[in-house]
């Protein structure tokens, strides 16, 4: 951690010149630590009363959290659907609300935390807070650059602009296990260093899954007989000896090879590499990032490849859930099996697979480019326009990309749910934009490790797939599979980019929303389903449009420990909302814009 005790500026003085060729101005990093404090102050404040942690309200613009200590006013500059308010960081407010320790020290008695508890927070929240404040000060040296004519030494793609992460989660940069120098080299906001490493494992100690052979020797020259050569993140390989110290240096050693420079894209652990044969490589790095360790689990490695055949199969025979939604997936595995290392085996993971460029080429016929969704409320470099305004460039109209977003993204995406029990994670993060000559094409999905898939759903469809032991992909609970699908699609996702649509280009939410509720109706039109799959159509949209919904409660998570085993709260949910159903009514009385199509029957 930076010495705050002195102040981040000398720190910032020494690192960033060496990093970026450029000294930022004490007050500059002052502004930025203090925006960064008040980011993360709120973003617990809001969390606190959507969680239902403490007794809040919303007063006058405002949201009042009635402590044991008396009120707390956070000001917001717009009230959010789902309650995911936006608040207000240049107003003046009280000073617990300053820092988030100094709101954490205010809360506690409400919150219960035992003395661990809270130390293990604050410590999150402190790490969150300074990595978000480094963040701040790239874009802004970034920014200053451009539009001075320079040259900034960092990649410039969509993966490398996103400042703030998760768009509510208090830990949105949480990095434990990073220093602030490996913050600076490694991350994608800063240097988006990807340095890949090789070492050589006992062919014995190794599990593989897909193509792995193949896969990994495309990326490395083959190892000595006996012996199996993984690629692992410089950060990880530094860290190796210390995390299997019974294997380093007998059935792991280092391999005898040049590394790899990649490009880090916005998970930090998965490294984009060029060259004749490019290819994505998640890797596994002990460090905390936003809620969880980022290692790569022997369950992840050995789910990956069949899951990316089956989705392969359903879309092909099913097109409907593929119409503009298109899977990047894992094309081979391979770690240690976790009979030799327990859960350690995670920290020798690798998955690969190919680019969402490629995936997009391969489906729509064009070059084209590949935009991560969480960057699309950010900056382009060239323009300096919010890139969602830039995508809408290429559209008649913001209504026309809007309508076409939703279009392209929300039917498939539904269809695997209803007819097959697949529940992607449609998070911003894992959503690839696919912007071709004509505008937005479609969008690309990665990282399968996170979705969901109900056991009867997948079944019924007719759909057989082994799981690794452990999975805990594949459950019994149709609610689980279902808002994890809500979670990230409509919550995450749309609610962001209805929110960014409003305020960067003056379309109010409540089209966005409308479009979503519309689209939602005709997807889960029960006559577009074959048998078996009516009943759970009309089942989804159901619960889907219930006047109130399940929301993760990702503070609450965070307090006791939780990682896969998910912490909920209740919000009003904004698809019931009368105001956006009369919007849909509207919409499909008019015919759904955007190329919208009814999923073909089956």
């Amino acid at each position: 951690m930076i010495d705050h005790a002195n102040g981040p500026g000398r720190w910032v003085a020494l690192a960033f010149p060496r990093a970026f060729g450029e000294r930022p101005e004490p007050a500059l990093v002052d502004r930025r630590w203090r925006w960064a404090r008040r980011g993360i102050a709120a973003r617990v404040a809001l969390a606190c009363a959507r969680e239902r942690l403490v007794d809040a309200a919303i007063d006058g613009g405002a949201l009042a959290l009635r402590g044991r200590e008396g009120p707390l006013t956070l000001p917001l500059r717009r009230i959010g659907e789902l309650e995911l308010h936006t608040p207000d960081l240049e107003a003046p407010r009280a000073p617990a609300l300053e820092d988030p320790w100094a709101l954490l020290r205010a809360l506690a008695p409400e919150l219960g935390l035992s003395i661990d508890a809270a130390r293990g927070l604050a410590r999150e929240l402190a790490d969150s807070t300074q990595n978000l404040a480094l963040a701040g000060l790239s874009a802004d040296l970034r920014a200053r650059r451009l539009a001075a004519g320079g040259r900034w030494p960092a990649p410039l793609d969509p993966e490398n602009l996103v400042i703030e992460g998760h768009p509510w989660h208090p830990m949105c940069r949480t990095r434990l296990g990073l220093r602030p120098g490996e913050v600076l080299r490694f991350a994608p906001e800063h240097l988006s260093i990807g340095t890949v490493d090789a070492v050589d494992v006992a062919a014995d100690l190794v599990q593989r899954s897909g193509d792995a052979d193949d896969a990994l020797a495309r990326i490395f020259p083959a190892p000595a007989p006996g012996w199996v050569r993984l690629p692992i993140h410089r950060i990880q390989r530094r860290r190796l000896p210390a995390l299997l110290p019974e294997l380093w240096g007998r059935g792991i050693r280092a391999a005898p090879v040049e590394p790899l420079r990649g490009r880090s894209l916005l998970s930090l652990r998965t490294v984009a590499i060029d060259g004749e044969d490019p290819c994505h490589v998640k890797l596994a790095i002990d460090v905390v990032t936003t809620s969880a360790r980022r290692t790569v689990s022997a369950m992840s490695v050995d789910n990956g490849p069949p899951l990316t055949r089956l989705l392969a199969a359903i879309q092909r025979g099913d097109p409907a859930t593929g119409a503009g939604l298109w899977i990047l997936g894992d094309h081979a595995g391979a770690g240690l099996r976790p009979e030799i290392a327990g859960e350690r085996a995670a920290h020798l993971g690798v998955i690969l697979r190919s680019t969402p460029e490629r995936v997009a080429a391969a489906a729509t016929g064009d070059a084209c480019e590949a935009w991560v969704c969480a960057a699309l409320g950010e900056r382009a470099p060239a323009s300096g326009r919010v890139l969602l305004a830039e995508l809408a460039s290429r559209h008649a109209s913001v209504d026309e990309l809007l309508a076409r977003y939703v279009a392209l993204l929300v039917p498939p995406a539904l269809r695997l749910l209803s007819g097959h029990g697949i529940a992607l994670e449609l998070h911003l993060q894992n959503s690839l934009a696919v912007v071709g000559p004509r505008g937005l094409a479609g969008f690309v999905v990665r990282d399968l490790g996170g979705l969901r898939i109900h056991r009867a759903r997948l079944a019924a469809a007719g759909h057989t797939l082994a799981f690794a032991p452990g999975s805990f992909i594949v459950t019994d609970d149709l609610a689980e599979v279902r808002d994890k699908l809500a979670h990230t699609l409509f919550h995450a996702h749309l609610a962001a980019l209805f929110r960014w649509a409003e305020e960067a280009l003056g379309l109010p939410a409540r089209r966005g929303w409308g479009l979503a509720r519309a689209t939602l109706d005709r997807s889960l039109d029960p006559i577009l389903f074959p048998e078996p799959a009516r009943e759970a159509a009309l089942i989804d949209r159901a619960a889907l449009l219930a006047p109130r919904c399940r929301a993760k409660a990702l503070l609450r998570m965070r307090v006791d420990g939780r990682i896969s085993d998910y912490a909920y709260t209740e919000v009003d949910n904004v698809l019931a909302a009368r105001e956006i159903a009369d919007e849909a009514a509207r919409l499909l009385a008019r015919g759904l814009p955007g190329g919208s199509r009814s999923p073909s029957l089956s």
